[in-house]
C-alpha cells in the first residue's frame, strides 16, 4: 500500500492484508471493533494507520449517522462522523486523537468567505502531530453518488500543504511556525502543492492580464484555461494554454480581451507522471504494483477586468427561489429603487433606505462581482431567505411568486466573518478586521454584561438593539 512519510514510512501491506480480513457486520461497541482491528504487536502508529484505513476503506459518504457506533453499522456518514469515529478508536488505545473543525475549500466560489464546514483530525503518535482528513482521503462525490477512491494526499498531511485547504478554527491546529492568518486564507488562490513559490498571492485579479510565474519538480508539457463567467456553473470547454519553461521555473500569461467577471482554473498535466495507487506483497514474497495517471493539478482563481459593471439580469422568475438570487442581489450592490418595485410591485417603499439594514448591505458587497451562489433556505411559513455576507434576505411566496419581506442581520459569534463584524468592531472602537475573534468576544462579553444581557458573546436580536444597530 503506498504511505505517506513520517510514521507511516514503513511497509504497512501487512496491516493492510489484517483490515481486508475484517467482516462487514453489526457491532455491539465501538470497543469490539476496535479490538477486531488491533493486534497485541501493533505500535502505535501501526494503531494509528489501522484505524484510519479501515475507516476509508470501509465508510461511504452519505447520511449523517449521528454516533461512532451508528457510523460502524450504517458504514455511511458525513465529515464529523469520519472524525468522530477516528477519535474513539484511537482514545480506547489511549491515544492523543483532537477532532478539530473548521473550513475546507472545496470550490473557488467560497474565495473570500469564511464558513466552518468541515471536520478532520489531529492524533498525536511518538510527540508528533498528524493530520488526518478521512472523509477527503476515502473518495469523492460524483453527482449524488459516492466514488471511494483512496487519496493520500490527505492521509497524514504535512501542514504546509493541508493550509492550502483547510483552515481550523483553532490556529494551533495548523501545526505551522508562522500560521496563515483568516484573510490570507480565504483570500488566496486555489492551488496544489505541486506549485512552489507560485506569483500570484491574491484570489482576485483586477486586470485584463496577468503574469503567473511558478516552480515545480514536475515537468509538465501541457496546460489548458477553463473559464466560467463568476455566476455561472456546468461544464467549461478547455483551450490549450501556452507557457514557458526553463529547468523547474514556469511562466504563463494570460490576456482576458472580453470585459466580464470570471473565475479561471489552470490546468497542468504531464502524461509520464505517475503515482502509486496500490502496493501488494504477495504470499510468496513478491510484490505487485499499480499505477494511476496523476490527477491534473490546478490554480484557480479570479479576474475582473477594470471596465466591468454588475450587470443587470435579463430574466428571472419571481416563482423560483434559485432565479432569484441573481436579481437581488443586483438590487442592493446597485441600490437599484426602479429594479426592486419591478420585482415588488405592490411595495410602498419609496427609498431603499428604508429597508433596515440595507446601507450595510451594500456596504458590504462593495467589490463584488457577481460571485453568488444561487442558494436558499426554506423558513417556515412558505419563507426563504439567502445568505449575503452576514444578512439574510428573506422573501415570502405570494400569489405572483416571491416577494421581498425583510432584511435581518444575522448572529455573530466567534469565528463568523464579513462586513457586519466589521461594523460590530468599528461600534466597540477596535480594529476592523472583520475576523470576529477571540479580542472582540471578550468586548462583546464586556458590553453585554454592562448592559443588563446574558455576556456569552454571541450577538443576537437583544444585543444589536443595545448596539444600537
Amino acid at each position: 500500500m503506498f504511505i505517506p512519510s513520517i510514521i507511516l514510512s514503513q511497509d504497512y501491506s501487512y496491516i493492510y492484508s489484517d483490515l481486508k480480513g475484517i467482516p462487514d457486520k453489526k457491532y455491539s461497541s465501538v470497543q469490539e471493533l476496535h479490538n477486531n482491528i488491533v493486534k497485541p504487536h501493533y505500535s502505535d502508529g501501526e494503531k494509528v494507520y489501522a484505524f484510519a484505513k479501515f475507516i476509508t476503506d470501509r465508510i461511504a459518504y452519505g447520511k449523517r449517522s449521528r454516533s461512532p457506533l451508528n457510523t460502524i453499522n450504517s458504514m455511511e456518514g458525513v465529515c464529523q462522523d469520519y472524525s468522530e469515529l477516528f477519535k474513539e478508536l484511537c482514545e480506547i488505545s489511549s491515544i492523543e486523537n483532537n477532532f478539530v473543525t473548521g473550513m475546507g475549500i472545496t470550490s473557488s466560489s467560497q474565495i473570500g468567505e469564511y464558513d466552518s464546514n468541515h471536520a478532520w483530525n489531529v492524533v498525536k503518535v511518538d510527540g508528533k502531530y498528524l493530520l488526518f482528513d478521512l472523509t477527503w482521503a476515502a473518495g469523492s462525490g460524483a453527482g449524488d453518488s459516492f466514488v471511494r477512491r483512496f487519496n493520500s494526499k490527505y492521509f497524514n498531511a504535512s501542514p504546509e500543504n493541508f493550509i492550502r485547504d483547510h483552515f481550523p478554527d483553532k490556529t494551533k491546529w495548523q501545526l505551522l511556525d508562522n500560521p496563515l492568518s483568516k484573510q490570507d486564507y480565504i483570500n488566496a488562490p486555489r492551488h496544489d502543492s505541486e506549485f512552489k513559490n507560485l506569483s500570484l498571492k491574491n484570489a482576485v485579479v483586477k486586470n485584463t492580464t496577468v503574469e503567473i510565474t511558478f516552480n515545480s519538480n514536475v515537468n509538465f508539457t501541457h496546460a489548458t484555461l477553463f473559464k466560467w463567467r463568476l455566476n455561472e456553473s456546468g461544464t467549461s470547454y478547455g483551450k490549450s494554454l501556452d507557457f514557458e519553461k526553463n529547468g523547474d521555473f514556469y511562466r504563463v500569461l494570460i490576456e482576458e480581451e472580453v470585459s466580464g467577471a470570471y473565475k479561471y482554473k489552470l490546468s497542468f498535466r504531464n502524461d509520464s507522471y505517475l503515482e502509486i495507487e496500490t502496493f501488494t506483497k504477495n504470499e510468496g514474497g513478491a510484490t505487485s504494483t499499480t499505477y494511476k495517471p496523476y490527477s491534473s493539478p490546478t490554480i484557480e482563481f479570479n479576474l475582473v477586468t477594470p471596465n466591468y459593471s454588475v450587470p443587470k439580469p435579463l430574466v428571472y422568475d419571481k416563482k423560483d427561489p434559485w432565479g432569484l438570487i441573481e436579481a437581488y442581489h443586483y438590487v442592493f450592490y446597485k441600490k437599484d429603487l426602479n429594479f426592486f418595485k419591478i420585482l415588488n410591485p405592490k411595495t410602498s417603499i419609496k427609498n431603499l433606505n428604508e429597508i433596515s439594514h440595507s446601507n450595510s448591505l451594500s456596504k458590504s458587497l462593495f467589490g463584488w462581482y457577481g460571485n453568488y451562489r444561487k442558494m436558499y433556505t426554506r423558513m417556515g411559513g412558505g419563507d426563504i431567505y439567502y445568505k449575503i455576507d452576514n444578512f439574510k434576505l428573506v422573501l415570502t411566496l405570494g400569489d405572483d411568486g416571491y416577494n421581498f419581506k425583510e432584511l435581518v442581520r444575522e448572529s455573530l459569534r466567534l469565528g463568523k466573518n464579513g462586513y457586519g463584524v466589521k461594523e460590530l468592531q468599528k461600534i466597540l472602537k477596535l480594529e476592523e478586521t472583520g475576523n470576529f475573534d477571540k479580542t472582540l468576544l471578550e468586548k462583546v462579553k464586556l458590553f453585554q454584561k454592562e448592559n443588563g444581557l446574558n455576556p456569552d458573546g454571541i450577538v443576537g436580536e437583544k444585543t444589536f438593539n443595545a448596539l444600537g444597530i
